[in-house]
């Protein structure tokens, strides 16, 4: 369950391309950078619609982050030999966005000149690292106390049994009480303060709330 942070950096790419305007940016740099936040951490859409992101396209940029998740989490399943059902896979994803759709934050420019500004987000986080060894670790209990009559209907109840147990600790996420910050350079583009690099900012921000280091 690692290595989102390429779907994240890929979509908010995406989400750039999406953004356009005319004349002086709506909104400030450190509001822009809330709404790239809130609509693939929260799922939240408001914000990005007041920088001039159409449904259609919200709804596009969305799309192609969830397909990216699934597609993941479904080559993840392959390398260890084991198929996830569609409706499995489905529930994972939501469930995973239930806990993201926790997270809060609030961002702040730090220096603004020259069509150039910094913005610092700060975050709170879940450690979905320890919380992914849990649900495999609590598997592992469960099979050792079976009996299987093979290899592969073992391999089958662990691969189920963490997918559940995953399941289940996404739904009962509760976020850190403190947050951590990414700074964010930012510059004007099409009218809209955007990320410099949005593969940059995907990559920080796809760690910082998922509470891994580089």
């Amino acid at each position: 369950m690692k290595k989102y942070f390429s779907i994240l950096f890929f979509a908010m790419c995406l989400c750039a391309a999406f953004l356009s305007g005319c004349g002086e940016p709506k909104k400030n740099a450190a509001d822009s950078v809330r709404a790239i936040y809130d609509l693939y951490i929260l799922g939240d859409t408001q914000g990005i619609t007041s920088l001039g992101m159409t449904e259609e396209d919200i709804n596009t940029a969305r799309q192609t982050y969830d397909d990216s998740l699934k597609e993941t989490l479904r080559a993840n399943f392959s390398a260890s030999g084991q198929e996830i059902e569609e409706a499995v896979l489905d529930e994972l994803c939501n469930a995973r966005k239930t806990a993201l759709a926790k997270m809060k934050a609030s961002a702040e420019i730090i220096s603004e000149a020259d069509g150039k500004a910094t913005v610092v987000i700060h975050t709170t986080y879940f450690d979905e690292s320890s919380l992914d060894a849990d649900a495999f670790f609590s598997a592992k209990e469960d099979a050792r106390h079976k009996s299987f009559a093979s290899t592969e209907e073992q391999n089958k109840f662990l691969m189920d049994t963490y997918t559940q147990n995953l399941i289940t600790a996404y739904h009962e996420v509760t976020p850190s009480e403190k947050t951590t910050d990414i700074s964010v350079d930012c510059v004007i583009q099409n009218s809209t303060w955007v990320p410099a690099n949005m593969s940059s900012f995907g990559s920080d921000l796809a760690l910082a709330i998922t509470g891994q280091t580089e």
